[in-house]
């Protein structure tokens, strides 16, 4: 299982494979990068065939450290089982920009 973090263009990435526990820890490092998307980044999830509930709190944590950056995150293409995931842990005000 794997995942991949691809710039798309300056302040676009997508994310494709599995979002789950096993490959969460494989992204920690992009943190350190972030900076790089001029203060706004927008991560395209249509490419993501898994997510587990590992993967939701990644994209919540993510977007809790890009607003300490001041970074505007935008999530955009979460395929139909995110959107369930995420309304089933009633996370939409947490992906919110």
């Amino acid at each position: 299982m794997t995942i991949t973090w691809q710039s798309e263009n300056e302040n676009t990435v997508v994310l494709n494979g599995k979002l789950s526990q096993s490959t969460v820890p494989s992204l920690f490092p992009i943190k350190k990068k972030m900076q790089q998307y001029n203060d706004q980044l927008t991560v395209d999830l249509a490419q993501l065939s898994h997510v587990d509930s590992a993967g939701l709190a990644y994209l919540i944590e993510l977007q809790q450290y890009c607003q300490s950056k001041k970074i505007k995150l935008q999530y955009k293409g979460a395929t139909t089982a995110l959107s369930k995931l995420i309304a089933l842990y009633n996370a939409e005000p947490l992906l919110q920009n």
